[in-house]
């Protein structure tokens, strides 16, 4: 049996609720992704990659995000991303949003896990000198567990093992104050729903990495006095939501008349559904979880929907 008693334990405190850090934006998002192949999305196109999906996510809000930089290559070790930082990184560049993902090939490989830490936190720091010391402008995601694909065949030294990594992982994080996102139970879904791995057998597929971007969605936290001076309009769009991230109402117009409105959350449950009368329409929204959401918005004609992305931020 896959899961031992002993192994259930370990990953219920593993995936136990904390303290969240949230990851504070503000302008244009300038990002740079450090990491291995999960970060490079091996065996899927650039833009399905997590990074870039990312990215596309927050310009379907309206908002301004460059194209994900990189410095990842496939097989690399924490001790091989040092060497990649020290020798490509852009101090130039003015990057407000540093993500880490690495540790994989340090387990798959043998080395010592003695190395990870001092490897992790001087990987870190590395990373907090370009984002001018603000840790608010990190992003550690946990390791994905690969037993749980075709090629890890549900090996349970390779889920025990992972585990120790993402502790040791965790632990630095909080020390630091970084945003920690555990995206390694998604992972763990790749052997029951085969949809969540590439077709290469052993890496993410996109499906799985856009499920990485529904965990992170929540802890961005946007500066929201970028968005409070006009309501978001899309061009030759008679629909107009604000503010938009929302912490608790969402005002919702149109040029033209509504008849219903639905909400759905980053899974597809409906968890909203309001008969319009009168606009302006002002939405509580404060009752729901922080993250990504979709808004349906049916006109009076009757033959058309417009489908408007959303942020519900903690206040």
């Amino acid at each position: 049996m896959m899961r031992s008693i002993q192994y259930a334990i370990l990953l219920i405190t593993f995936t136990a609720p904390s303290i969240a850090q949230q990851v504070n934006l503000s302008g244009e998002v300038k990002m740079l992704a450090l990491g291995d192949s999960y970060t490079i999305g091996q065996s899927v196109e650039i833009n399905e990659r997590w990074p870039h999906q990312l990215i596309d996510r927050i310009r379907s809000l309206g908002l301004e995000g460059n194209d994900p930089d990189y410095i990842a290559t496939t097989g690399w070790t924490t001790r091989n991303l040092l060497q990649g930082i020290n020798s490509n990184i852009d101090t130039g560049k003015n990057y407000n949003l540093v993500s880490i993902l690495i540790g994989v090939n340090n387990q798959y490989q043998g080395i010592s896990i003695d190395y990870y830490e001092p490897d992790l936190r001087e990987i870190i720091d590395l990373a907090l000198g370009v984002v001018n010391q603000d840790t608010a402008r990190l992003l550690i995601l946990s390791i994905p567990d690969y037993a749980y694909t075709p090629f890890g065949d549900g090996n349970e030294t390779i889920s025990r093992e992972i585990d120790e990594y993402n502790a040791i992982k965790r632990k630095v994080a909080a020390e630091y104050q970084i945003a920690f996102v555990n995206i390694t139970p998604i992972s763990r879904e790749g052997l029951e729903n085969p949809s969540l791995v590439a077709a290469d057998g052993l890496h993410p597929s996109a499906t799985q990495y856009a499920k990485w971007v529904d965990a992170i969605i929540p802890r961005l936290r946007f500066d929201v006095s970028s968005f409070n001076h006009a309501p978001i309009q899309f061009q030759d769009d008679p629909i107009s939501l604000y503010p938009n991230p929302a912490e608790s109402i969402l005002q919702v117009n149109s040029l033209e008349k509504i008849r219903r409105i639905s909400i759905f959350n980053a899974s597809g449950r409906n968890v909203s559904d309001t008969m319009i009368s009168t606009l302006p329409l002002e939405i509580d929204v404060s009752h729901l979880e922080p993250g990504m959401y979709v808004l349906w918005i049916y006109l009076a004609d009757g033959d058309r929907v417009f489908r408007r992305p959303f942020i519900v931020q903690a206040s």
